[in-house]
């Protein structure tokens, strides 16, 4: 079992035994927050407007669970903000401290009617959402910003020092990306319009896997019509049919300063390879 489904395992356990001995009081302030503390934290105070980072675990009456940022290894940022109705969980946030672990409830009615939606199935009427949450850090805008400014300045070395140890026969191009021709394609280089047929994996930095079309389907598109990242149509800009190369392509020509997924953060570099299986 690998650290971390211990460490969710652990939340999960450790949450369900607070419940199930409700050895920890609930708290209900005038501005409708309702939340119970199982463990404080000794960090700082949240103030209106810093960026909170956390973990989250969201889960129906019936236990059944909505949102969990373990599995998907990515935590929320959010801006401290006055919630648009009492008892929200932005207003929760606001009475937690960095550190903390927490678990706020929120009515069920008052939460589904905003978005819209009707309540789900295993959510009664009257009854309280649980959002189970880990305060990871706060920090002001500015501070956050930096931290934003630092990450992104180091990618370029990042990538440089990954291409030089476990590729260095890669070819730096004029996009900031870096190529490995695996296996030589053959014919004229793809042009725009052309219909493609590509199989493809997509991995992170770190070699974790986060999309492929192995087994499945290859994918479809035509070349310059932006419905891939720009990195993807550089690449295949240079491609022939038949070739398998490998990319490794900075946030800038992929998913830049916003990530995505939920696994994708900010200002990362990826690694896709990719095999031009047909061209039309």
């Amino acid at each position: 079992m690998t650290n971390f489904l211990k460490t969710t395992l652990s939340v999960v356990v450790a949450t369900s035994l607070l419940f199930s001995c409700d050895q920890f009081k609930v708290t209900q302030d005038p501005d409708g927050s309702k939340y119970q503390i199982h463990n404080e934290g000794k960090g700082k105070k949240v103030k209106m407007g810093d960026m909170i980072t956390f973990d989250l675990v969201i889960k129906a009456p019936n236990d059944s669970t909505f949102e969990n940022t373990y599995k998907r290894h990515q935590p929320v940022v959010l801006v401290a903000q006055k919630g648009t109705y009492k008892g929200s969980f932005e207003n929760a946030l606001m009475h937690l401290t960095e550190g903390d672990s927490a678990t706020v409830f929120v009515n069920a009615d008052s939460l589904f009617a905003r978005v819209q939606q009707p309540l789900p199935p295993g959510v009664t009427k009257g009854s309280d959402m649980k959002f189970i949450v880990k305060i990871q850090s706060i920090q002001t805008r500015e501070d956050f910003q930096k931290a934003q400014d630092a990450k992104k300045g180091n990618e370029a070395k990042i990538m440089d020092d990954f291409a030089k140890k476990n590729f260095p026969n890669a070819t730096k191009t004029q996009y900031g990306m870096y190529r490995v021709v695996v296996k030589e394609g053959v014919g004229e280089v793809l042009k725009v319009g052309s219909t493609v047929k590509v199989h493809y994996t997509g991995k992170l930095m770190n070699g974790k896997e986060f999309d492929s079309s192995i087994g499945k389907e290859p994918f479809e598109l035509t070349v310059g019509q932006g419905a891939v990242i720009p990195g993807w149509e550089q690449a295949l800009a240079m491609m022939k049919k038949g070739e398998k190369s490998i990319f490794f392509i900075p946030s800038n020509l992929a998913y830049g300063e916003q990530g995505a997924g939920g696994i994708i953060e900010p200002f990362s570099p990826l690694i896709f390879e990719m095999e031009i299986l047909d061209v039309k």
